[in-house]
C-alpha cells in the first residue's frame, strides 16, 4: 500500500472524528508499515491496517480484530460503532 494511500485515509479518518465530535488523533503505526493509530482522549487506542490482499483495512482494537473492510464505508462505520 502506498504511503500517499494511507496519508490519504488518515485525513479522511481526522475529518470523520471531527464530524462525529471525537476528541483523537490519528498518526502513523510504529509496529505496522501503511498503518495507522487512533487515539482517544478517553483512552481507547484502535488500530487501523491494510488488509494482506493490499486492498481493503483490517481494524483491531486490544489486539482484537475488529473487522475487516474493502472500503472507506466499513471501516468508517466500523471505527463509528466502537467509538
Amino acid at each position: 500500500m502506498s504511503s500517499h494511500k494511507t496519508a490519504r485515509v488518515a485525513r479522511v479518518l481526522s475529518g470523520a472524528l471531527r464530524v462525529w465530535g471525537v476528541s483523537a488523533s490519528v498518526e502513523g503505526d510504529p509496529e505496522r508499515p501503511d498503518g495507522l493509530v487512533l487515539r482517544t482522549q478517553s483512552g481507547i487506542t484502535m488500530q487501523i491496517a491494510p488488509a494482506a490482499a493490499s486492498h481493503g483495512w483490517l481494524v483491531f482494537r486490544e489486539a482484537r480484530l475488529l473487522g475487516t473492510h474493502g472500503g472507506l464505508p466499513g471501516l468508517l462505520r466500523t471505527l463509528r460503532d466502537e467509538l
